[in-house]
């Protein structure tokens, strides 16, 4: 439904001529109230309503952690003695599905310093690249508290999402 929601903006931004962020809000509002009606209706599930702020929650999380690996990696340039520890790690996938597994690694992909590598054949294993290693553990934590749980959340339909401590 979020992706539907996201054609309706799109759709009405093109109907107004112009790509513009405000031409964006207004469009997915506007397709919101539509969902919603059609959902009203018995046309759509009801669950949608309750992911548009789990979809907002993991915009803000890779905001968050997009800023936060920008300046670590700002810092580390600057700084004459780098302080980078580089390493592949293992992490273990609750993610299951062809879509939970591709947003992942987007996300992850996406914030600077670390690169998902591979996932294994069996779709239980990822192997990311990280540029700032403390640990394994703690890269796991990191990944499996953080986007993991996040994506898991945002696909659930019913399924108990677990936090990993």
């Amino acid at each position: 439904m979020l992706l539907a929601n996201l054609m309706l903006a799109l759709a009405w931004t093109a109907l107004q001529g112009a790509l513009t962020l405000p031409n964006l809000l207004v469009g997915y509002g506007l397709g919101y109230l539509v969902l919603q009606l059609l959902r009203r209706g018995g046309v759509l599930p009801a669950h949608y309503v309750g992911k548009l702020g789990t979809a907002i929650g993991l915009f803000g999380y890779l905001i968050y952690e997009l800023i936060l690996a920008n300046v670590r990696l700002s810092v580390d340039v600057i700084r004459p003695k780098q302080s980078m520890r580089p390493a592949v790690v293992r992490v273990p996938l609750d993610v299951s599905s062809d879509g939970e597994i591709l947003m992942l690694v987007a996300l992850l992909n996406l914030t600077p310093g670390s690169i998902a590598i591979d996932v294994s054949e069996d779709r239980k294993t990822m192997y990311l690249h990280v540029l700032h290693a403390e640990s394994t553990e703690q890269i796991r934590d990191e990944v499996k508290n953080g986007f993991e749980r996040r994506v898991l959340r945002l696909f659930a339909s019913g399924r108990e999402v677990a936090t990993h401590d």
